[in-house]
Formats: C-alpha cells, sequence, structure tokens
C-alpha cells in the first residue's frame, strides 16, 4: 500500500513512474517525474532476478530499456559492464526488450494484426489508472486495436493457442497472394486468346525437338562441306587480330571462372560449418534448460570428502550457506544465470541464422555468375572455332544457303522458346494458384479446428474469473449493485467491457469497484489455475475514484488483504490510498512513509 494524508502527494506519479519502468510507453510526463533522470527495478521473473533501468526523457517516446541478469546492489558494482541495451521494439532480426522479458517469463512471442505484443500492452490489463473511462477494461491509448486486446487477454489467460494469430495472419497474405496470382493468370489467358485463338502449348516440345533436330541436320552439312573444303589443300589468310582477341577474351573468361569457382566452394564449406555451429547452439539451448531442470530437481551438490585434499567435510552451522566455502548460496543467483545464458544464446543463433540466410543468397548469386560466365565461355569458343575455320572452295554457294536455313530455323526456335516462357508461365501461375489455394484451405481448416479447441479452455478459465468477480463483488458494501453470480458477470477483452447482470447503468462508485474486482479475479484465478500465464503482479490507482466513500474504500482494501492471505501462490499487488484502512497501515504491508503536502512522494530539490 502506497498511502497520503490528502490528495495530490504523489502517488499516482509513482504508480506511473511503476508502469514505465517494467516496459509501458508514457507520453506525457508529470512535472515532478519528469525532473528525474532514470527509473532502476529489481524484479523476479520466475525465480530469475532482472535489474531493469530506463532513462526517462518527457521529449522521448518508446524508450529504450537497459537489462542487467543480477540484482540491484550487484548491478551498481559492476559499473557498466553486465548490462545490455535493448530497444523498444524489434528492429530487423535485433530483439527489442519485451522479446527478452518474454524469454524470462516464458511467454510465447505473439503477433497481432499490426505487430507484436509488446510489454506495454501487457501492462495496460495489470496497470490500473486513473485517467482510463471506468467501463473499460484495458488501460487507454490511441490507436487501439480490438484483436490485439483480445490477444493480450487470450495470452495472459493461458487460451492462447500462438498458432492461431500467426495463421490468421498468414492466412489473410495467402488470400492476398491468391488474388494477385488469380488475377495474373486470368489476365495473361485473356492476352494469349486475343493474340492468337488457336494458340496451343500441347505439342511445343514436340516441336521444338523437331526444329532442333532439322537445325542440327543443317549444322552437320554445313561443317561436312567445310570439311571438304580443307581437303582441296586451299587455305585462306586468317585474321590474325580478331582471333588474338578472342583468345584473350577466352583466357581470362576462364580465369574469372576459376576465381569465382574459389569464392564459390569456399562459402559452401563455411555455410555448411556455420550449419554445425547453429546445430550445437540450439542443443545448447536444450541442454541449459534441460541442466536448470535437473539442478532444480537434484538441490545443491554436496560432497562428502573436500576434492582438494580428500578430507571428510563438515556441515555448515549456518543453513543456507555452502558446506565447502561456507559462503552464503542466493537462491536466484542460478536462475539469473541461466536466463542469462539462455538469452545470450538465442541472440548468438539468431545472429547466425541472419548470416546463413546472407550466405545462402550470395551463393545463389555466385552460381547465377558462375552459370552466366560459362555461357559466354562457350560463346567465345564457338566463336574461336569458327573464325579458325577458313572456306574458299566450291562449297561457298551450298554453305551459303545453309547459312541462311540455319538463320531460318534459329529464328523459328527463338519464336518457340518465347511460347515456351509463356508456357511455362501460364503453368507456374497455374500451378500456384492451385498451391495457394490448398494452403489457404489447409489453414483455414486448422484455424477452425485451434479456435474450437481454444474456446472450450476458454470457457472454463472465463467461468473461474467470472466466478472470482461475482465473489468479490458480493463482498463489497451494500451499493446499487444487486446480488451477482458467476452467471452474472461477463467480460470481453476484444470490446473492452465488463458487464454485471446484463445491466451497465451503475453508479461511478460502483463500477470502479467491478472494474478492480475484476482485475483482482484475473490475478487471483491464475493463483488458482496454473495454466495462465498472467504475471500475478497488478497495480492499482483508482480504488478511491468517482466519489467513492471512506468506508467503502477501506472495506475494499480489506478485501484485497483477505484474497492476498487465502493463497499460497508468490504475487504481488501495489494500490495506492488517500484513506488507509488502520489495519493495514503497518510495515509489512505499507511501502514508505504517509506522504504529506510537506513530504511529497518524490522528494525533489528545487
Amino acid at each position: 500500500m502506497i498511502r497520503s494524508q490528502g490528495n495530490s502527494r504523489g502517488k499516482s506519479t509513482i504508480a506511473e513512474l511503476i508502469f514505465f519502468a517494467l516496459g509501458g510507453d508514457l507520453t506525457t510526463w508529470k512535472i515532478e517525474a519528469g525532473i528525474c533522470d532514470q527509473t532502476l527495478a529489481e524484479v523476479s521473473l520466475n525465480g530469475s532476478t532482472l535489474t531493469l533501468r530506463r532513462d526517462i526523457s518527457k521529449d522521448a517516446k518508446q524508450v529504450a530499456m537497459w537489462i542487467y541478469f543480477g540484482t540491484l546492489e550487484e548491478s551498481s558494482k559492476s559499473g557498466p559492464q553486465g548490462w545490455s541495451k535493448y530497444s523498444y521494439s524489434r528492429y530487423g532480426d535485433k530483439d527489442g526488450f519485451s522479446q527478452v522479458l518474454f524469454r524470462a517469463l516464458n511467454l510465447p512471442d505473439v503477433p497481432s494484426d499490426e505487430s507484436n505484443i509488446t510489454m506495454h500492452q501487457l501492462l495496460r490489463l495489470m496497470y490500473v489508472d486513473q485517467m482510463t473511462p471506468v467501463n473499460a477494461i484495458f488501460r487507454m491509448e490511441e490507436r487501439d486495436s480490438p484483436n490485439r486486446r483480445q490477444a493480450v487477454g487470450d495470452l495472459l489467460c493461458g487460451v492462447l493457442d500462438d498458432r492461431i494469430y500467426p495463421s490468421q495472419i498468414r492466412a489473410r497474405q495467402l488470400d492476398k497472394e491468391y488474388t494477385e496470382v488469380a488475377s495474373q493468370f486470368a489476365g495473361l489467358t485473356r492476352v494469349l486468346q486475343r493474340v492468337d485463338e488457336n494458340l496451343d502449348f500441347s505439342d511445343l516440345l514436340s516441336k521444338v525437338s523437331s526444329t532442333e533436330e532439322k537445325r542440327q541436320r543443317t549444322v552437320d552439312d554445313i561443317e561436312k562441306l567445310r570439311s571438304e573444303r580443307y581437303k582441296t589443300g586451299q587455305s585462306y589468310s586468317q585474321n590474325s587480330d580478331v582471333l588474338s582477341s578472342l583468345r584473350n577474351d577466352l583466357d581470362k573468361v576462364s580465369r574469372d571462372i576459376v576465381g569465382v569457382q574459389l569464392d564459390h566452394d569456399r562459402l559452401v564449406l563455411l555455410i555448411e560449418d556455420s550449419s554445425l555451429l547453429v546445430e550445437d547452439l540450439e542443443k545448447s539451448i536444450v541442454q541449459i534448460s534441460q541442466s536448470q531442470a535437473t539442478g532444480d530437481a537434484l538441490g545443491p551438490l554436496v560432497f562428502s570428502f573436500c576434492p582438494s585434499c580428500f578430507l571428510p567435510t563438515q556441515t555448515p552451522s549456518i543453513v543456507g550457506h555452502c558446506h565447502l566455502c561456507k559462503e552464503e548460496i542466493k537462491e536466484d543467483h542460478e536462475a539469473s544465470r541461466y536466463a542469462r545464458l539462455r538469452n545470450e544464446l538465442e541472440m548468438q543463433l539468431k545472429e547466425s541464422r541472419t548470416l546463413q540466410r546472407i550466405r545462402a543468397k550470395e551463393l545463389s548469386d555466385l552460381k547465377e555468375n558462375l552459370d552466366g560466365m560459362h555461357r559466354i565461355r562457350d560463346l567465345l569458343s564457338d566463336a574461336l572455332l569458327d573464325q579458325s575455320r577458313h572456306y574458299l572452295t566450291e562449297a561457298d554457294s551450298k554453305i551459303e544457303s545453309l547459312t541462311r536455313s540455319l538463320g531460318y530455323l534459329d529464328r523459328e526456335l527463338i519464336d518457340l522458346d518465347r511460347e515456351r516462357r509463356l508456357a511455362d508461365e501460364v503453368t507456374q501461375l497455374s500451378e500456384q494458384k492451385k498451391l495457394l489455394n490448398e494452403q489457404l484451405s489447409n489453414l483455414k481448416n486448422n484455424i477452425s479446428d485451434w479456435i474450437s479447441k481454444k474456446e472450450q479452455r476458454q470457457s472454463s478459465v472465463y467461468s473461474l474469473i467470472s466466478k472470482i468477480t461475482a465473489e468479490i463483488i458480493s463482498s463489497d458494501l451494500p451499493s446499487d449493485i444487486e446480488d451477482v453470480s458467476g452467471e452474472g458477470v461477463r467480460f470481453h477483452f476484444g470490446d473492452n467491457s465488463i458487464v454485471v447482470n446484463e445491466k451497465r447503468g451503475y453508479s461511478a462508485s460502483s463500477l470502479t469497484v467491478i472494474k478492480n474486482a475484476f482485475h483482482l479475479a484475473l490475478l487471483f484465478a491464475s493463483c488458482v489455475d496454473a495454466r495462465m500465464k498472467y504475471p500475478k503482479f497488478l497495480l492499482l490507482d483508482n480504488i478511491e475514484d468517482k466519489g467513492m466513500t471512506e468506508e467503502r474504500s477501506k472495506n475494499f482494501q480489506k478485501i484485497i488483504l483477505q484474497l492476498s492471505k487465502s493463497t499460497d501462490v508468490e504475487h504481488q499487488i501495489i494500490f495506492t490510498t488517500s484513506m488507509p484502512e488502520s489495519s493495514l497501515d503497518q510495515d509489512s504491508i505499507t511501502v514508505g512513509p504517509r506522504y504529506t503536502e510537506s513530504n511529497k512522494s518524490l522528494n525533489i530539490q528545487n
């Protein structure tokens, strides 16, 4: 409990700074908070202790975060070493701080219709502020999206099938691709029908084969005539400049091919070597999780004999200290070290995969370059051979006639090649259209099945949340809220609304109770149902909003304490009040002094 004597003592400022420190995005700053330089927060995420640091800037939005895998005290002693800076959002292949925190929380990285879900979006459901309308579930922000709200709610309720939202996005992409391919196929078909209504690709291969055979016979006849001409003993003075130029060009291309081939072979070896590295990194990530699980199962390692002098070891007199070195064993040290190692390996793996994609592109370019150089070498070789043979015989006229025929056949092959390319394009578009249709149909069927299974799980979780919400409301002081059961509470994350007894027209103070009861129900439902992903943290800054009476506020504070004591699951609730219940005003529950006009929450020295 953060408490004060009267209002305007800085309680909401502290709440906003907590929201910001954990990854929230603040667009407007209170004057006192804007004077500060940075926030520091030590957090416990699944047993791993991390320290988060963010710089305060009144002009900057989506501020980056510095993360240290260890306690606040350790981070202050380490200086700049050990800190890693992460941007607000993912940039290319670089992770943002949300991805790092999600990994520590064992939360999937879920895309919505606009971008990936971030810590900011999760905190909108865990931080209840004073400025958001009292009938809204999520903290208010511009350009909000119903699909994104639903994705966040499903994620934290543990009903999210992380295949659904990416698949829905993929389905929209496939549908768009299918529409484009179908349009291209229809357009190309119409154009071909206008050019030649009788255009038929069915015997295209036989036409090409027949024409190539005719061309080869013509080439053979020309070579035969030239050969007979050489036998007559007649010769023709060679043009040495032309031949020399052709030979030089051929030599240069051959040397270039050797150089490119060497680059190609080196890159192939590098890709194979890097593939082994990627496999090792993937195995290491799995082994880290296995090692952590083994350590948790077996507990601390105990030596019967000293590994140095081999004398029997003595049991430490102080519980929680190492029986060898007698130093205190920190429970969260190993978890933080595992989290840091896993994060570093994940980053290395992502970087290695990115480099592999770049190398694959380079290899493809080298192959294409080699193919082109081989074609040029073949053309130069043919030209050199042709220039080296001379004719000046009686067969000149026949050779000339055959050469003209060869030109016609080449022209026909060009036309056939054009038709072949058109046929390939039509066939490719047809096959692509068929493949896209099959993929889209299969994906939609899968999505339908996944949603059906998700709804079955969702019904159970939603019923639990509604039941706990109704119990909390029933513990409120008598008001305009009628008796309510679990079936009388309905909520929808996408619509951002809660309805009790099919009624919305309650007083503003009652709507505040309903809203806060729902948020408490989310937290305590996650303590009951281990499949929920809600981080078991709640920040309430509105329990006295909208004309809340002192008696009703103090009763609600008691409800919070009773709920907290009713579960053994670790959780944290932070709430602000200027009307503290006396039974809660104790050191084990409160944080800081009771703020006053002369002693506000932020001790800003002018």
